[in-house]
């Protein structure tokens, strides 16, 4: 991924993370995950010298795997009058002005 995609990235999150009809469990998986890294509470201590801290690192790639999932399958929907973004073009009435693949006879 490249520093736009990145960046486009970041600003979805951001949107994804602001939109009321996302469930709060899905916006709070990445903080979960992120303060069991620093807990002193572990599955396997970290004083394991590997093993503790592959525990840790499975959960926060996990997390991260779920967010990145998640925001990529989130779609804006329609929030106080806003037209829904899909990215197809639209005239001023808000109709799509993409032409019919059907043949006219």
């Amino acid at each position: 991924m490249n520093i736009a995609g990145l960046r486009g990235m970041g600003t979805r999150f951001f949107h994804y993370v602001r939109d009321p009809r996302v469930a709060t469990w899905r916006k709070l998986a990445g903080l979960l995950a992120v303060l069991y890294f620093v807990s002193p509470v572990d599955v396997i201590p970290d004083f394991i010298p590997v093993v503790g801290w592959l525990d840790d690192l499975g959960v926060l790639s996990a997390a991260a795997f779920f967010m990145v999932r998640e925001v990529q399958r989130w779609r804006p929907g329609t929030l106080s009058g806003e037209p829904e973004l899909d990215g197809l073009p639209r005239d001023e009435e808000g109709r799509t002005r993409v032409p019919s693949l059907r043949r006219h006879s």
